[in-house]
C-alpha cells in the first residue's frame, strides 16, 4: 500500500510541476516584450494600409494601373525588359533621348527585385511567365510594401539606441509622416527612392548593432581565432555590408553615403582615444562591411568611365575598397599609438594631418578622383541657375514644407540631436555618434534640396522616438521595469496617461488643426495619380497603335555606342518632341522614342541656345521651330516626327521653357482692369510654337497637323490657377483674335510633315486665302486658314490631307471635313490633297485664272 501511496504522491507532484511549467510558459508568452512586437506589427499593418490600401481604388481603375508619370513608368519599362532577359537589366537604353540613346545611371537591384517577384507571381498564378496585369500589380504594390517595412529597422534602431518606447514611437511616426516620404512610398510610386531609404535604414540598423556587439573585440581575437567572440559581431557586420551593397545597387550616387560612416568612424576613433578605449572594433566592423559592399559592386563596374559618380565606376571601388583599407590603416595606427601611450591629442593631430595631406595629394595626383568626390558635393549644395531653378524638388526646403511634412517634429528633432551630443560627451557610446553624424548629414542635404526630406523622415522618426521616450521617462514610465504585463498594468498612474497623451499629441500636431495622420490619409488616397493622367494615357496609347512602329525593338539589350557617338538608329526610327517631364511616359505608354526625358536630357537652351525641347517650344516662328528639329536630326531626317503637348505645358509652365533657354522676359505684361493690375500674356507668349500648336491648333502652320486629341480636363490646370478659356478670351479681347472660347483636348498629338504645296496662277495684286474645317476625334471643329498675296502666282504649303490616312502611316482621326477652298477675289475653287502629297512634299497645281 505504501508503494502505491508513494506513486500517487509522485504522480500528483509531477502533474503539478507540469501545470506550473505550462502556466509559466503562458505567462512568459504574454510579456511586455511580446506586447511590443504585437504593437510593432500593428504599426506595420497600419503603415501598409495607408500606402497600399487607401489609394487602391484610385490606382486600379479604368483598366490601367496608375504609376507615377515620370521615373516610375520608366522603372516599369525596365522591369518588363528585365523579365525578358532575367536577371540582366540594361545599362544603356536606346528607347529614349533620340537620336542618342542614353546610359542608365540607375542601379539595377530595384528593377531586378520587382522582375523576380513578378516572375514568381506569374509562376504561382499561371505556371508560366507573368501577364501584364501581374507585372503591373507587383510593381504597384512593391513601394507600398517596402515603405511599410521601414518601420522595423526604425524600431530596432530606436530600441538599440535607448529602449522599446523609443523604437515604437519612431516606428509609429515613420508610418504616419506625410510629405516627400509618403509620396515616394505610396501605391504606384514605383521609384527606387523608397528602396534607397529601406536599404540605407536597414544598413544603419546593422551598423548600430554591429558596433555595439563588437565593442570589446580587438584584432587579437582575430589573430587567436577566437570565433566564439567574433561570431556575432562578424554576422552583423556582414549584414551591414550586404545592405550597404544593396543600397549602392539601388542608387549609384549613394556612394556619397559611404562618407557618412567614414566620418563617424574617424570621429569615434578620436573620441575613443580620448577615453582611452580600444578602437579596433570600429576597424573590424568597417573593413568587413565595406569589403562586402565592394564585392557586390564589382560585376557592375565599368572601369572605362573612370571615376564617374553617376555610374558604377572606379569611384565605387575606390570608396568601398579604399574605405576598408583606410579603416585598417587607422586601426593599426590607433593600436600602435595606444601601445606607446600617445594621448588623444596626438591621434587627433595625426588624423587631421593625414586627411589634409591626403586631400592635397589627391587633388594633385588624381584630379578626376578629387572632382568625383570632394568636387561632387556641388551637385547638392551649389545653387542652380536658369531652368535648374524650376526643378521643385531640387530647391531648398522652406518653413512651410517643414511644417506640412513634419509638423513640430522637425524642430523637436534638433533638441534630440542636442541630447544625443550630450550622451556622446557623457557616455561616448559609438551608436550615439553614428546616429548623430547620420542625422546631421541628411539634415544638411535636406536643407539644400527638399527632395531629401524622404531620407530625413527616418532620422526625424528615430530622433523623436528617442526624445519621446525621454519625455515618458520624466512621466515615470521607467518604473515599468518588469516584463510582466499584469504587474505593469497595476503600476499605471495618472502621470503615465497624461505623458503618453502629451507625446502623441506633439508628434501628431500640424498647423491649422491638421495632423500627420489626417494629412497622410488625404494625400495617400490619390496614390501617384495626378491631374490629366488618363488623358495622357489615352493620347499616348492612341499613338502606340496608330503611328508607324519603329524598327528598334522595345524589348532588347541595346549595344552602347562608342563614347561621343550617337546610337545607330534605322531609317524607320524617329523621335517624339515634348517637354522633358513627359519623356518616360512617351517611352512606356506610346512605345516611341522621346527627344527629351526626365533625366533632363534633350532640354537644350542655355547660354548657347542649343537645340532641344526648350528652344523648340518657345520658338517664335514656325521656321525657327523647324530649324531646331532639323538640327537635332540624323541621316537627313528631322529630330522628331511627332510633337506631344498638354494643357499644363500651354497654360501653366510655358515660361519655364524660356527659363531653360535663359530668355524668360516679355511673356507677360500688366494691364489695368476693374480688379486692379493684372498680369496677362503678351503676343510673345502667343507667338511661341507651343501656343501655335496647343492654343491655336496649328491654324496658319505649314508643316504641323493635329492628328489626335484626348478628352478635355480643365480641372487638371485649374488647380494651378490657370484656365484655357481665360487665355483664349484674353487673346480675343486684347489682340483681336477670334478663337472659340472652349476647353479643348488636354493632351494633343501633332505630326511634323513636309506638307503638300498647292500652287498656281491667280489674279495679280489680290489676296489669296486657303481655308478648311478640321474636325477632331472628340467632335471639335477648327477653322484652318492661310493667307498670301498674289503677283500672278500664289503658293501654299498645307499639312492636312483631305483623302484620309494610308496603310503604314499615321492613322489620324482628326482630319479636314472636306476639300480645301482656295479663293482670290471673286474666284473660288476646291482641291483635294492626298496623304502622300503631304508626306512627300508633292506639288499640286490649282489655277484660279
Amino acid at each position: 500500500m505504501a508503494k502505491v501511496k508513494s506513486n500517487k504522491k509522485y504522480k500528483e507532484k509531477t502533474e503539478k510541476k507540469k501545470d506550473d511549467t505550462s502556466k509559466g510558459k503562458t505567462e512568459k508568452f504574454f510579456t511586455v516584450k511580446s506586447l511590443s512586437y504585437v504593437i510593432l506589427f500593428a504599426i506595420f499593418l497600419f503603415s501598409f494600409y495607408i500606402r497600399g490600401i487607401t489609394p487602391i481604388k484610385t490606382v486600379f481603375q479604368q483598366g490601367i494601373v496608375g504609376f507615377a508619370t515620370d521615373d516610375s513608368v520608366f522603372h516599369m519599362r525596365l522591369v518588363e525588359n528585365t523579365i525578358q532577359f532575367f536577371p540582366h537589366r540594361i545599362f544603356f537604353d536606346a528607347f529614349t533621348y533620340y537620336p542618342n540613346g542614353t546610359p542608365l545611371h540607375w542601379g539595377p537591384l530595384f528593377d531586378q527585385m520587382i522582375a523576380f517577384l513578378a516572375i514568381v507571381a506569374g509562376f504561382v498564378t499561371s505556371g508560366g511567365m507573368p501577364s501584364q496585369s501581374v507585372i503591373d500589380t507587383v510593381g504597384a504594390f512593391f513601394p507600398a510594401v517596402i515603405g511599410a517595412l521601414v518601420v522595423f529597422p526604425v524600431y530596432i534602431i530606436g530600441k538599440e539606441l535607448l529602449d522599446e518606447k523609443a523604437g515604437l514611437i519612431g516606428a509609429f511616426l515613420i508610418a504616419i509622416l506625410p510629405g516627400q516620404w509618403l509620396s515616394r512610398s505610396v501605391l504606384g510610386f514605383t521609384d527606387n527612392h523608397v528602396a534607397e531609404v529601406f536599404y540605407l535604414t536597414t544598413m544603419m540598423m546593422f551598423f548600430v548593432i554591429a558596433i555595439k556587439k563588437a565593442e570589446n573585440i580587438t584584432f587579437d581575437h582575430w589573430l587567436k581565432g577566437d570565433w566564439e567572440a567574433l561570431k556575432t559581431p562578424l554576422e552583423y557586420s556582414l549584414f551591414a555590408g550586404i545592405f550597404f551593397g544593396a543600397y549602392l545597387l539601388n542608387w549609384t550616387n549613394g556612394v556619397f553615403f559611404a562618407v557618412v560612416f567614414g566620418i563617424f568612424v574617424v570621429i569615434q576613433y578620436i573620441i575613443d582615444h580620448f577615453r582611452g578605449k580600444s578602437t579596433e572594433y570600429l576597424g573590424i566592423v568597417g573593413i568587413i562591411a565595406y569589403a562586402v559592399a565592394m564585392i557586390m559592386l564589382i560585376p557592375y563596374v565599368d572601369i572605362s568611365i573612370g571615376f564617374a559618380s553617376g555610374y558604377y565606376s572606379l569611384l565605387h571601388l575606390a570608396v568601398t575598397g579604399g574605405g576598408a583599407m583606410v579603416f585598417a590603416f587607422l586601426s593599426v595606427v590607433s593600436r600602435e599609438m595606444n601601445k606607446r601611450e600617445y594621448s588623444g591629442y596626438h591621434y587627433l593631430l595625426f588624423v587631421s594631418g593625414t586627411m589634409l595631406i591626403g586631400l592635397i595629394a589627391t587633388k594633385i595626383l588624381l584630379p578626376n578622383f578629387y572632382g568625383a568626390t570632394v568636387g561632387a558635393w556641388n551637385f547638392i549644395f551649389k545653387g542652380r541657375e536658369g531652368g535648374g531653378l524650376t526643378i521643385a524638388e531640387a530647391s531648398p526646403i522652406t518653413p512651410e514644407m517643414k511644417m506640412v511634412w513634419f509638423g513640430y517634429n522637425y524642430y523637436l528633432a534638433y533638441i534630440a540631436i542636442v541630447i544625443l551630443f550630450y550622451y556622446i560627451i557623457k557616455k561616448s557610446n559609438a551608436e550615439y555618434t553614428l546616429v548623430a553624424v547620420w542625422s546631421l548629414f541628411v539634415l544638411a542635404i535636406t536643407l539644400a534640396q527638399n527632395r531629401f526630406a524622404y531620407y530625413y523622415a527616418v532620422n526625424v522618426a528615430i530622433l523623436i522616438g528617442f526624445l519621446g521616450s525621454k519625455i515618458l521617462d520624466f512621466g515615470d514610465w521607467n518604473r515599468f521595469d518588469s516584463n510582466d504585463i499584469v504587474e505593469c498594468i497595476t503600476k499605471i498612474r495618472i502621470q503615465h496617461v497624461l505623458s503618453i497623451i502629451l507625446v502623441v499629441a506633439v508628434i501628431g500636431f500640424l498647423p491649422a488643426g491638421a495632423s500627420p495622420y489626417r494629412t497622410t490619409m488625404a494625400d495617400a488616397q490619390w496614390g501617384a495619380i495626378q491631374g490629366g493622367y488618363y488623358e495622357w494615357h489615352d493620347a499616348l496609347t492612341w499613338m502606340r497603335y496608330n503611328t508607324p512602329v519603329p524598327e528598334l525593338p522595345y524589348y532588347s539589350i541595346y549595344e552602347k555606342p562608342p563614347a561621343g557617338q550617337k546610337y545607330n538608329y534605322s531609317k524607320n526610327d524617329y523621335g517624339v518632341m515634348s517637354w522633358w517631364d513627359y519623356g518616360h511616359i512617351i517611352t512606356y505608354w506610346a512605345r516611341r522614342i522621346p527627344d527629351a526625358n526626365p533625366f533632363q536630357q534633350g532640354i537644350g537652351g542655355g547660354s548657347s541656345h542649343a537645340p532641344g525641347a526648350s528652344t523648340f517650344l518657345i520658338a517664335q516662328t514656325e521656321a525657327d521651330a523647324n530649324e531646331v528639329l532639323e538640327r537635332l536630326g540624323i541621316d537627313g531626317k528631322p529630330g522628331a516626327r511627332y510633337v506631344v503637348s498638354n494643357a499644363y505645358m500651354a497654360y501653366v509652365i510655358l515660361t519655364i521653357f524660356a527659363d531653360w533657354d535663359l530668355t524668360d522676359q516679355g511673356y507677360y505684361t500688366k494691364i489695368q482692369t476693374s480688379q486692379g493690375l493684372q498680369a496677362v500674356p503678351t503676343m510673345k507668349y502667343y507667338d511661341t510654337m507651343e501656343a501655335k500648336l496647343h492654343i491655336f491648333d496649328t491654324n496658319n502652320l505649314h508643316n504641323y497637323r493635329l492628328v489626335h486629341e484626348s478628352a478635355p480636363n480643365p480641372q487638371a490646370i485649374y488647380v494651378y490657377g490657370s484656365d484655357e478659356k481665360w487665355f483664349k478670351n484674353v487673346y480675343n479681347v486684347l489682340y483681336g483674335g477670334n478663337l472659340i472660347v472652349e476647353d479643348s483636348g488636354y493632351a494633343k498629338i501633332f505630326e511634323y510633315v513636309k506638307g503638300a504645296i498647292i500652287t498656281g496662277k491667280a489674279p495679280a495684286n489680290t489676296t489669296v486665302i486657303i481655308t478648311n474645317t478640321i474636325k477632331t476625334n472628340i467632335g471639335r471643329t477648327i477653322q484652318y486658314s492661310q493667307t498670301t498675296s498674289s503677283d500672278g502666282t500664289y503658293s501654299f504649303t498645307v499639312p492636312y490631307s483631305t483623302l484620309g490616312p494610308i496603310p503604314g502611316e499615321t492613322q489620324f482621326d482628326t482630319r479636314p471635313a472636306g476639300a480645301y477652298t482656295v479663293a482670290a477675289g471673286n474666284v473660288s475653287k476646291t482641291v483635294d490633297i492626298g496623304e502622300k502629297d503631304v508626306l512627300e512634299g508633292r506639288t499640286v497645281v490649282l489655277n484660279l485664272v
